[in-house]
């Protein structure tokens, strides 16, 4: 996970993180679904995609870094496709969200 700041901007970048305890750089996981799309609204918590992985289909959440709103900017691994340990999965901006 990388936090890019700029001078309004928080972006994060979250990359496929080691979703067992024998992954390594070579095994390759297949993206199954993603729970949010571009423009979506995450919260704290919420489950983004789920992976295919020799031990099974494991759901990726939002990563502790994400502890306000954030608006998905952008998808970059799309369902189906391969992706390794540290592979770039999807950004996210800062959400301008109202209180209610």
């Amino acid at each position: 996970m990388t936090v890019l700041v700029g001078a309004e901007t928080r972006m994060i970048e979250i990359y496929l993180p080691k979703v067992f305890p024998t992954m390594s750089q070579p095994d390759k996981l297949t993206v199954e679904q993603w729970y949010v799309r571009e423009n979506d609204i995450v919260w704290p918590g919420d489950l983004l995609l789920e992976v295919e992985a020799p031990v099974g289909l494991i759901d990726i959440p939002a990563p502790p870094e994400v502890t306000v709103p954030h608006r998905v900017r952008s998808i970059v691994k799309r369902g189906g496709s391969s992706v390794r340990l540290g592979d770039l999965l999807i950004v996210l901006e800062p959400a301008a969200t109202s209180p209610t």
